[in-house]
């Protein structure tokens, strides 16, 4: 599950108590936060590696890989040098998403570590809805239930992709919201990630149907079954998605901060 940056030869298996308070010990290290909603989802369900310097709560160099989704770890801490030092003990990946003020520093040892002869960087924007949500209505757009389990196991893989067992189990743990059109799911919004005080909203729309207002109608039911939990909504997205910055926008969403991404670039990537 975990593995210390400072050590580099194989450690016995930790026992389980000790595996519970470490972690324990990273998730009090990065808080409930915006920024930490995704990565503290992945620690509670126990689908992530963790990769840390020294002790946690030094805040030194911390990286969270998901095991589903290994090709953004994201990166926690004030030290570049020891975030630099992880990043070798990484695989699968293909960008890393990083503190802003450290990204700079960390150019180089991400470039070092892919290989890379250059690097893209793209800003992640966080936001949250500190408001009522904004209510936006659309007939066809309504709250999903665990009738509607058979909605999502025919919904096309040009929507879900392969993410049908994820939002199932959120259908009965989290919200779900969707828009039906002839039959068939064609926009969602969900709880991607919750914490105590935070829960993370992704969205899909079928490419067929954008630019109806679908997911900002599901993003607002979605929003607001949150609040009624007395959590706030988040809403994460890259810099340049400017669909997904104009849905946030329409439903209240206000920036908070920003990471951001480090994309290794190759000989052929480059311009």
């Amino acid at each position: 599950m975990h593995a210390n940056g400072h050590h580099h030869e194989p450690l016995p298996p930790p026992s389980a108590e000790a595996t519970e308070g470490y972690l324990a010990s990273v998730v009090a290290a990065l808080g409930d936060t915006p920024e930490t909603v995704i990565a503290l989802q992945f620690l509670h369900e126990g689908t992530c590696e963790v990769l840390c310097v020294g002790d946690p709560a030094d805040f030194e160099g911390i990286i969270i890989q998901s095991l589903d989704m290994p090709t953004e770890p994201m990166a926690f801490g004030n030290s570049a040098e020891a975030i630099g030092g992880l990043i070798p003990h990484l695989a699968g990946w293909s960008c890393i998403n990083v503190p802003a003020h450290l990204a700079d520093a960390l150019i180089e040892p991400v470039a070092a570590a892919a290989g890379a002869s250059g690097m893209r960087m793209v800003d992640d924007v966080y936001h949250e809805l500190l408001r009522p949500a904004q209510p936006l209505s659309i007939p066809s757009v309504r709250t999903l239930t665990s009738a509607d389990r058979g909605l999502i196991d025919a919904a096309s893989p040009d929507l879900i992709g392969d993410g049908a067992d994820r939002l199932l189990t959120t259908l009965e743990r989290g919200h779900v919201a969707g828009a039906v059109r002839e039959g068939a799911l064609v926009s969602l919004a969900y709880t991607f990630a919750i914490s105590e005080r935070h829960a993370d909203i992704g969205v899909v729309t079928h490419p067929d149907w954008r630019g109806q207002g679908l997911a900002t109608a599901a993003t607002s039911l979605v929003a607001q079954a949150i609040q009624r939990e007395n959590r706030v909504p988040v809403w994460s997205c890259g810099g340049t998605n400017l669909a997904s910055l104009q849905t946030a926008a329409r439903v209240g969403f206000e920036e908070v901060s920003r990471r951001v991404y480090l994309i290794p670039e190759f000989g052929d990537d480059l311009p």
